[in-house]
């Protein structure tokens, strides 16, 4: 069988850093062992390339890195980017878990697939007037043009049904499979022996992820507590970072925040390992994997108390769902 996969890989040598980025990375990793009758080619599309080139992970697994179309908006641009592509590849079935760069080859005949990882209704809630704009691009199109045309749909959590009834499309969904991100084994297997009085915050540094309400938090905390620190990974959103940074100048705070940027898999089980708490206060999530990571190294988890992380967390028992901005009880 031959597979499209759709979806941002990390480059090689380098190591998978948002959501999707993991799941995919995740999958290739262990399904094309479990399935030795099977060709994947996996279509990644970067902002940070500039050139097309393939890179083959093993022998039934293929990667093909196209660097994004300049000057146009990811929507559109990739769309023709997997147009192109599938004009000159014959798959028996399509994957995508960027579901609107299937937007221009929901009339062929190949069956398709959808993880849907973000909720385009809730997300532009916390971004810039331009991305709210594609958001309702891709919400527009989401609802109209794919998913009546999909044959299968991967829910990565009950949360995701739920949304799917609340925006009124759940009737129009084929074969709907509630199947949670996959884990790379690596996570269940960090030592827990030791702990440092770091509270480490993986996520990319947005208004939506939330991060100004963790320094709010340690604020209260920084001279009770010996030698506490916060240390956040992750990419960034410009305008975003510039007020976090602020915020830690303004507050003195330098001591105790740390960003360390975008960091290996290593290094992030290592910070796992060395974590008393994982912060993840975010405005909004879909099934956030820094949760789930979490779970799997045996890490403590303190989370926003939003739907996707009640699904995850049991309060109390498996970790701690707080209001994200209340900064008393975070502390």
């Amino acid at each position: 069988m031959k597979i499209c996969m759709i979806g941002l890989f990390p480059l090689p040598g380098r190591s998978p850093s948002v959501g999707p980025d993991n799941v995919v990375y995740n999958l290739m990793k262990y399904l094309p062992k479990e399935k030795e009758d099977i060709a994947i080619d996996v279509v990644s599309i970067r902002d940070d390339i500039d050139d097309y080139f393939i890179n083959a992970i093993s022998s039934n697994v293929r990667i093909h890195y196209f660097p994004r179309i300049k000057y146009i908006i990811r929507s559109i641009g990739d769309a023709i980017i997997v147009r192109n592509f599938l004009k000159t590849h014959k798959f028996d079935i399509i994957h995508s878990h960027s579901p609107i760069a299937l937007s221009f080859v929901m009339g062929t005949k190949t069956p398709k697939v959808v993880t849907l990882h973000g909720m385009y209704h809730l997300e532009r809630k916390h971004v810039n007037l331009l991305s709210k704009q594609i958001l309702n691009y891709n919400l527009f199109v989401l609802k109209r043009r794919i998913i009546p045309k999909l044959d299968g749909f991967v829910a990565i959590s009950p949360y995701v049904i739920d949304e799917l009834k609340h925006i009124g499309v759940y009737e129009k969904v084929k074969n709907i499979f509630q199947i949670n991100n996959p884990m790379d084994e690596s996570f269940f297997n960090v030592p827990q022996n030791y702990r440092d009085n770091i509270i480490f915050y993986p996520a990319t540094i947005t208004k939506r992820k939330n991060q100004l309400a963790a320094i709010n938090a340690i604020e209260l905390i920084k001279d009770d507590i010996n030698d506490v620190k916060i240390i956040f990974t992750g990419g960034f959103e410009n305008t975003y970072l510039k007020e976090v940074k602020n915020t830690i100048n303004e507050k003195k705070l330098t001591s105790v925040v740390e960003y360390r940027g975008r960091v290996t898999r290593d290094e992030i089980l290592e910070l796992y390992r060395k974590a008393s708490i994982v912060y993840l206060l975010s405005n909004q999530e879909t099934q956030p994997m820094a949760v789930i990571e979490a779970m799997a190294t045996g890490t403590p988890v303190i989370a926003s108390n939003i739907k996707s992380n009640e699904f995850l967390i049991e309060d109390g028992v498996t970790g701690y769902i707080i209001n994200p901005n209340d900064s008393e009880k975070i502390a």
